[in-house]
């Protein structure tokens, strides 16, 4: 169970995984089934798959939002927040002078919202996303706003700068625990089968979610603290040794 951003590639959507990422997996794939599990839509997501040869299998996209049989691109996980609790936290941004973003379809169709029109109706959130480009300090007092909110999870991001963070927001039931709980069923696994790697406060979940739990180098220190093994960074192919030590070895 692959995380995308800081994990299979740099934080760069231009970004390929590189060669020797890219051999491992496809020797990976002919041993086990290799799933990534990314906060991006499907959508920005496919080139990355077809660069590591993955035709077949799943894709947990939009942090957990939707699961996604790959090949066929249907959709067997789908959880939006709710339209109540959409327009909460629609107003909450917008008191706060926060910029966001709504995903609002798995295939990838990423409407700006930010700053929302007054009136305007928003039908469907599966995320909001909000750049990196506010202080810790405004980030967590945003947090507080949404403690009413009962159905929703949110995570920081800090991946730029360590001044500048951003902030996910879905479903209670959209995390990419949700998303690898849905697969594992689709494949008949159990949590002691799965390996999960990945390196921000989003993926959490993932690692709660897996077996055995790899943090990348380039990794959060609070990620690296409950992680069984921590990898090289992106950056030195962190994932291609994690396929050398725990699957082709």
């Amino acid at each position: 169970m692959l995380d995308v951003d800081g994990t299979l590639v740099p934080y760069d959507f231009a970004a390929l995984p590189s060669p020797a990422v890219v051999d491992a997996v496809k020797k990976a794939a002919e041993k086990v089934t290799v799933c990534v599990v990314t906060g991006r839509e499907y959508g920005f997501t496919k080139h990355i798959l077809e660069t590591l040869g993955l035709h077949t299998g799943y894709a947990v996209v939009n942090n957990g939002a939707n699961v996604i049989e790959i090949g066929s691109e249907k959709l067997i996980y789908d959880q939006a927040i709710e339209r109540n609790e959409t327009e909460a936290i629609v107003k909450i941004l917008q008191e706060e002078k926060i910029a966001f973003y709504v995903k609002q379809h798995h295939l990838g169709r990423t409407l700006h919202k930010g700053p929302f029109q007054k009136g305007q109706v928003l039908d469907k959130a599966y995320m909001f996303y909000v750049i990196e480009d506010y202080s810790e300090a405004k980030i967590d007092a945003v947090f507080t706003k949404f403690s009413p909110l009962s159905h929703i999870t949110f995570y920081k991001t800090n991946h730029a700068s360590p001044e500048k963070f951003g902030l996910n927001i879905t479903h209670v039931k959209a995390t990419k625990l949700h998303g690898v709980e849905v697969i594992m069923k689709q494949l008949g696994l159990k949590r002691e089968e799965l390996i999960g790697v990945g390196d921000s406060y989003n993926d959490f979940p993932l690692l709660m979610a897996c077996g055995l739990k790899v943090a990348m180098g380039n990794a959060i220190e609070d990620l690296k603290a409950i992680a069984d093994y921590t990898a090289p960074p992106v950056t030195e192919d962190g994932v291609a040794d994690v396929i050398d030590k725990f699957i082709l070895a």
